[in-house]
């Protein structure tokens, strides 16, 4: 992608020249005065910044007007900004840093850094893709909502869903739903209703015992997740019964911060850096209650694959923050299972309290998702902070509470369930890989 300056006398005779050169999908990305001139800003596709088009959209004219699908070579000790100029404007840096190179003990966290910043450009490349998308359908969504009528005691739910960045789709199918409701409070109760409705659910989980690993993107608070789990199985199995273990992070400070987490717990913490140290540990600590395997964000699918063919019945629980985009909804739970031919197990929502809108995830789990929910947790750094047997119910109560607070009634909060009672409760239940 590459940036395009466009002069006018006017903005109405900028766009429209806009338009013209670059297609009516064109993205503007800012409008300024200069010199008694209008200055427009667009974006425009690059055909060459990836080799493989359909990271774009599929009726994006300069993207089908490729003539060569070859992926920039990258090298190491590129920055993250190199790789970003490298996929969006076509430039290729070959750039190097000797020290880098010289000593062997930096190589393994440069590859990190290197692997990071192409799934950071990708990332933000589907985002770009996503957005134009949205805009388009926005468009058509707003020519068939300006023929609808809305009652007038409608219109602050109407707003609020805009405000709080509802995607289109889910937008346009609740607005048709709640259009004719006589008051705020009616209109409100029918949203929680329809996405209660419609939200897929996989089953139960089952007692949270055995091999356990919690994967998802960087950021989403995996690890965090995970010493919660090993404080609430603590608690009633004892510490000795359950063990961590760090797979193949090699982030700056990870191994450090796992330490610490396990030393308040009470924990032993392992470390495995390939697979053949993960399968020994696994055979030595077969004697557990609980081993909990945290992965790091980059390369999620590797090793997600890797722990699958160490021990096939390891459960695989999925990580996400509330407000994760529909992007990042889909690479996780969608596009990693494929990839790494698996069903989740559960699904662990993280950041709760820092969410304005988990809309994103609602329509996913409304579309397609079929995983059981299994946990929810603050972003807070408190181990305490754990709602185990969380549900969609309630998640849909978050999302319409933080519509219009002031508003939606107030939902309780559900109380924290420990280790013990959730056994307990789900001792009698098949395992759970086997109830998808």
């Amino acid at each position: 992608m590459e940036l395009k300056r466009i002069l006018a006398r006017d903005t109405r005779s900028a766009t429209e020249r806009a338009m013209s050169l670059y297609g009516p999908d064109v993205l503007i990305i800012a409008n300024h005065r200069v010199g008694g001139q209008t200055e427009l800003v667009v974006a425009v596709e690059m055909a060459t910044a990836f080799g493989d088009s359909h990271l774009f959209d599929n009726d994006n004219p300069f993207a089908k007007s490729a003539t060569t699908h070859k992926e920039p070579t990258l090298d190491l000790g590129t920055s993250f900004g190199d790789h970003l100029g490298q996929a969006i404007l076509g430039k290729a840096p070959m750039r190097s840093d000797p020290l880098l190179n010289a000593d062997p003990l930096l190589v393994p966290e440069s590859k990190r850094d290197e692997v990071r910043s192409k799934e950071i450009v990708a990332f933000v490349v589907e985002e770009l893709a996503a957005l134009r998308r949205e805009f388009r359908v926005s468009q058509q969504a707003a020519e068939w909502q300006s023929g609808q009528p809305v009652a007038s005691a409608v219109q602050p739910v109407v707003q609020a869903m805009h405000q709080a960045g509802v995607p289109v789709g889910l937008r346009t199918l609740l607005i048709d739903s709640i259009k004719d409701h006589d008051s705020t409070q009616e209109a409100l109760q029918a949203i929680r209703e329809l996405l209660t409705a419609s939200l897929k659910r996989g089953g139960e989980p089952g007692a949270f015992d055995g091999v356990h690993a919690i994967a998802g993107p960087s950021g989403s608070g995996k690890t965090l997740m995970a010493a919660r789990l090993a404080l609430h199985t603590a608690a009633a199995a004892g510490t000795e019964k359950v063990a961590f273990i760090s797979y193949q992070d090699t982030r700056i400070g990870a191994w450090n911060q796992t330490q610490m987490l396990c030393a308040q717990i009470g924990i032993d913490c392992y470390r495995a850096q390939d697979t053949s140290t993960l399968r020994l540990l696994l055979t030595e600590l077969s004697q557990r209650t609980l081993v909990l395997i945290d992965t790091p964000g980059v390369q999620m699918i590797e090793r997600i694959t890797e722990i699958k063919s160490v021990h096939p019945e390891c459960i695989m629980h999925a990580v996400l923050p509330a407000d994760a985009s529909a992007v990042s909804v889909q690479r996780v739970l969608k596009d990693a299972a494929t990839g790494a031919s698996l069903v989740w197990d559960s699904l662990m929502i993280s950041k709760l309290d820092e969410s304005n809108a988990p809309w994103a995830l609602l329509q996913f789990m409304c579309n397609e998702a079929d995983v059981p929910v299994l946990s929810a947790a603050s972003g807070s750094e408190r181990l305490t902070d754990l709602v185990m047997g969380f549900t969609t119910t309630q998640l849909v109560n978050l999302a319409v509470s933080q519509l219009m607070p002031k508003l939606a009634q107030v939902t309780p909060k559900p109380a924290a369930m420990d280790a013990a009672t959730f056994n307990a409760r789900h001792k009698s239940t098949s395992p759970l890989r086997d109830t998808l």
